[in-house]
């Protein structure tokens, strides 16, 4: 019983860790778009379009859902949403190894290679 505490407590601080780290404002790589990552839940994470310079874009589209720390991969997992027509695809989140402001986002593909996308954190 001591050790399922032990356990459980542990990965709920690494999960505290990573959310604080996680929320925030954050630019696409070409600076069009800027998200807001909040937490919608205990541990789990949603990403909305805060502004966008491109036309098609809907201010408040949740582009992502459902994300959340996976603690053996090490490494942030969830839906990812295309702004033009809604079609899901699994989504993969680290940051950086030599920079905590960047995400590195990478979305699955069926039958294609893999598409990594790059977010920089807003920092005042």
């Amino acid at each position: 019983m001591k050790k399922l505490f032990a356990t459980a407590l542990v990965i709920i601080c690494i999960s505290r860790t990573h959310a604080q780290t996680l929320t925030g404002i954050w630019y696409s790589a070409d600076s069009t778009r800027r998200y807001e990552i909040k937490e919608t839940e205990t541990g789990r994470f949603a990403a909305v379009i805060k502004s966008s310079d491109r036309a098609a874009d809907s201010i408040g589209y949740e582009v992502m859902k459902n994300i959340s720390f996976n603690v053996k991969k090490k490494r942030y997992e969830g839906v990812i949403y295309a702004v033009s027509d809604g079609q899901p695809a699994f989504v993969k989140i680290r940051f950086a190894e030599k920079n905590a402001n960047t995400l590195i986002i990478t979305i699955d593909r069926l039958l294609l290679m893999d598409v990594s996308l790059n977010w920089m954190r807003m920092v005042n």
